[in-house]
C-alpha cells in the first residue's frame, strides 16, 4: 500500500480497540460500533437499484457517464459509516500510529480553488481549528487507505472505502429520486429549495463566503463551509450527509462510462492502478447540479482538498 508519509507505522497503542472505561450507549438495532473512537456503522440491506440516470433526465451528467443507467445487484448486505470519518476520529488513528500526511491542501478562495502549502486536515482553512465532530477533509485517497488500514488491525475487522455502487445505494436509501428528498427539489431551476434541510450545500450563505460562479442552492443551511457531521435529516437508511458537507472518496478507479462495470457490489478497479480515483456526494461549494445521488466525480488519488473527505465500510461477516 501506498502511504503519504515514511514514518508510517500500525503501532496499535490507543485504546481505540479496548473497552470503553464507562457503559457505552445503547445502539440502534443494525448498528455496530467496534470501539469507542470507531465510526458507527450502519446496516445496509442487499437489493437492486439502478446506477446512474436516464439519458433524458432533466439533470443529467452525459460526460461524467452517469448515462446511460445500470441495473445493480447488491448482494449481501453491507455496514457504513454512519457519517463522514469525524476529525476526532482520524486524530486518534493520527495519535496512534505518528500518521504524518504532508501539509498543503486546495482551499476555496474568490471563486476558485488554490493550493496552499500551510493547509492541512489539522487546518483545513476555515478560520477557526475544524471542530472535533466536523468531516476530516483535506485527506488523500492514500490517507484515507491508511486510516482503514489501522481500523482493521485494531477492530480485526475488514473495514474498507465504498465501492461506487455501494456508495450510490446507500446514498439514495431506496429511492429513485435525484435526491433522497426529492426529485427536482434544489435542482438549479428551483426558485427555492429544501435541500438545506438534508444537506449542506452550496447555498445563499455560502455564495458571500466563496464567491463560485456557478448556481447555488435557494436556501440557508446555516453553514458558509463545513458542519458538524449528523447536522441534517438522514436518508431512510439513516445516513447521514450522503450529499453535500464534503466530498467522499469511493475505492473505484474513475472511468466515465459504465459499459463493461461488473453490475454488482465490486469496486472496478485496475491492476496497475489508477489515474483518477472516483469521489461521490458533492459538498458545501458544489453547485446544485453536483449534489445529487447519481453526479459522479473524480480526484487524482493524492489531491487533498477542504471539501473531500471519506467514509467507511465493513464486511459483515
Amino acid at each position: 500500500m501506498h502511504r503519504a508519509a515514511a514514518g508510517f507505522t500500525l503501532a496499535l497503542t490507543l485504546a481505540a480497540g479496548a473497552p470503553a472505561s464507562h457503559a457505552a450507549p445503547a445502539l440502534a438495532p443494525g448498528h455496530i460500533k467496534d470501539c469507542p473512537s470507531c465510526p458507527e456503522l450502519v446496516t445496509v440491506p442487499a437489493g437492486v437499484f439502478t446506477l446512474g440516470t436516464s439519458a433524458d433526465a432533466s439533470e443529467v451528467d452525459r460526460a461524467s457517464g452517469e448515462a446511460p443507467p445500470l441495473l445493480v445487484t447488491i448482494g449481501r448486505a453491507y455496514a457504513m459509516g454512519r457519517t463522514e470519518v469525524t476529525v476526532r476520529q482520524f486524530r486518534a488513528f493520527v495519535t496512534a500510529t505518528h500518521y504524518a500526511p504532508p501539509a498543503g491542501c486546495r482551499v476555496a478562495r474568490d471563486g476558485h480553488w488554490d493550493a496552499d502549502s500551510a493547509r492541512s486536515w489539522r487546518d483545513p482553512g476555515f478560520g477557526d481549528p475544524p471542530g472535533d465532530e466536523q468531516p476530516v477533509v483535506c485527506v488523500s485517497w492514500d490517507d484515507a487507505q491508511a486510516y482503514l488500514e489501522w481500523l482493521s488491525k485494531v477492530t480485526h475487522h475488514q473495514y474498507r472505502l465504498p465501492s461506487e455502487t455501494e456508495w450510490e445505494y446507500a446514498a439514495r436509501g431506496g429511492t429513485t429520486t435525484a435526491r433522497y428528498w426529492g426529485n427536482h427539489d434544489s435542482s438549479e431551476a428551483d426558485v427555492t429549495s429544501r435541500a438545506c434541510d438534508f444537506a449542506n450545500v452550496y447555498d445563499i450563505s455560502a455564495v458571500g463566503a466563496y464567491k463560485f460562479l456557478w448556481p447555488n442552492a435557494r436556501c440557508s443551511d446555516r453553514h458558509a463551509g463545513l458542519a458538524a457531521v449528523a447536522s441534517y435529516q438522514p436518508n431512510a437508511f439513516d445516513l447521514y450527509d450522503m450529499i453535500g458537507n464534503a466530498r467522499e472518496w469511493v475505492q473505484d478507479c474513475y472511468t466515465a462510462s459504465y459499459e463493461g462495470r461488473p453490475p454488482d457490489a465490486r469496486a472496478w478497479v485496475w491492476a496497475g492502478g489508477c489515474e483518477a480515483r472516483g469521489v461521490r456526494g458533492g459538498s458545501f461549494a458544489s453547485r446544485p447540479e453536483r449534489s445529487r445521488a447519481a453526479a459522479r466525480d473524480s480526484e487524482a488519488q493524492g489531491t487533498r482538498q477542504q471539501d473531500l473527505g471519506f467514509r467507511v465500510v465493513r464486511d459483515l461477516e
